[in-house]
C-alpha cells in the first residue's frame, strides 16, 4: 500500500499533465512494470486515467481531496481484513481451538481502527506535506 500512496502522492505533485511509469519508478526505486501493475489497480478503482501509447502517460482522475486511504488500500489489497486469523490449524491442539476467540476482539478493534484512520485520510493532507 505504501507504493501506491507513493505512486499517487507522486502523481498530484506531477498536475494535470501526468507523467509516465519509468518516472514513478525512479521515485520508488523499482521497476517500471511494478508501477505498472499498482497503475493497474488504481485505475480500476477511478483513481488514475492511463493513456497508452508514444505520448501515454498516467494521472489522477481524481483530486487528492476525493481520495482516501482506505480507498487505496481497497484498490490494492481487497476489502479484506487488514488483521485477519489463519484459518488450517491443527483442530486437535487446544491454542489453535482457542485463538478465533482470543484474537478475533483484538483484531476486530484493531481493523476497525485502521479503517477509520485511514478513511479519514485524504491523500490532499498528504501531499501538502511534502516539501
Amino acid at each position: 500500500m505504501a507504493s501506491a500512496v507513493q505512486v499517487l502522492c507522486f502523481l498530484a505533485r506531477a498536475g494535470k499533465d501526468g507523467t509516465n511509469s519509468e518516472r514513478i519508478a525512479e521515485s520508488l526505486r523499482t521497476n517500471p512494470v511494478v508501477v505498472r501493475r499498482l497503475l493497474k489497480h488504481l485505475e480500476q478503482n477511478g483513481m488514475v486515467e492511463v493513456r497508452q501509447g508514444k505520448d501515454g502517460g498516467v494521472r489522477l482522475q481524481r483530486s487528492p481531496k476525493e481520495i482516501t486511504l482506505d480507498q487505496v488500500y481497497d484498490a490494492v489489497e481487497g476489502s479484506g481484513e487488514i488483521f485477519a486469523l489463519r484459518s488450517g490449524g491443527n483442530p486437535n491442539c487446544a491454542v489453535n481451538r482457542s485463538m478465533e476467540g482470543v484474537l478475533r476482539p483484538v483484531f476486530d478493534a484493531a481493523n476497525s481502527a485502521l479503517r477509520t484512520t485511514l478513511s479519514k485520510t485524504r491523500l490532499s493532507s498528504l501531499t501538502s506535506r511534502i516539501q
